[in-house]
This record gives C-alpha cells, structure tokens and sequence, in this order.
C-alpha cells in the first residue's frame, strides 16, 4: 500500500525537471551507467524521465527507448530516441517485442512499482539472451508514492 493511493498519472502531471537526488549520487550514477553500456546497445529507460544519466560523449547504441509517465520530460530527454509514455502500475506489460533490448536501466523509481514482480517478468521478456538489468535507487523517494516495503 501506498500513503497516496490516488492515480498515478495525476501525480505525475506536471514535469519534474529536476534531479530527484544530490549532485555526487548524480555523478556516481552518470559514471556507473557509462561504464556498464556497449556501443551499439539496444537500451530500455525504464520508468524514465528528462534525463537517463547516459554521457552524450558516449559510443553510439542502436536506440534508446525511454518509457516513463510524463511526456514533456520524455521528449526533453536528449539520450532518447525515441518514448513511449506508460503507467506501469495500471499496465504491467511492456509494448515490446520479446528478447528486444540489451540492458535496461531503472534509475530511482523501482520503490514506486505497485506491481513489481510483473515488471520484472517484463524485462526478463523483453532482455535478449545475455542482457543486463541495473537497478539503481536511494534513500530519496516521494514518500507518497512509494509502496510500504520501502
């Protein structure tokens, strides 16, 4: 359960152009990222948003998919490549081929899955053989928004 249990794309509305953590976890994540993708990567951004911590200096990946819940931050979001917006929590199932993508990232919002399990069967569907998950989180979340586990 969540303290907020009211729809999640009225949460989400309004963009947040904003770093939801300080600038050294920011930095950390940024380096972490570019150090685990492969050129030519196939990437999912899920749950992303205005940025996927992804340096613009790096080699070339086939696409980057971003799937997020607020439009304006998906198209301000220059590592895309293209996006799709899509509450996860209504919708569990991802609108992609299976064995699709090389890595997916989960930057900071795994704690704001209500359905988590689901989410994750989605990316052992969409992950080509060998692919990577990385889930990144913190200790700053919305609260609200984040289910009780956390």
């Amino acid at each position: 359960s969540r303290l907020d249990g009211s729809p999640d794309d009225i949460f989400y509305t309004d963009p947040r152009f904003v770093e939801h953590v300080d600038e050294n976890a920011v930095a950390l994540m940024t380096k972490y990222i570019n150090e685990v993708l492969r050129p030519n990567d196939s990437i999912l951004d899920l749950c992303s948003s205005w940025t996927s911590h992804i340096n613009p200096q790096h080699p070339t990946f086939s696409r980057v998919v971003g799937l997020g819940m607020n439009a304006e931050e998906l198209k301000n979001n220059p590592s895309l490549t293209q996006w799709t917006v899509q509450d996860l929590n209504v919708s569990p199932k991802f609108p992609y081929d299976d064995e699709s993508f090389d890595v997916v990232l989960c930057q900071l919002s795994i704690d704001y899955l209500t359905k988590p399990l689901e989410v994750m069967k989605e990316v052992g569907r969409i992950l080509r053989p060998g692919g990577m998950v990385h889930i990144m989180y913190s200790n700053r979340l919305f609260i609200q928004k984040a289910v009780g586990l956390w």
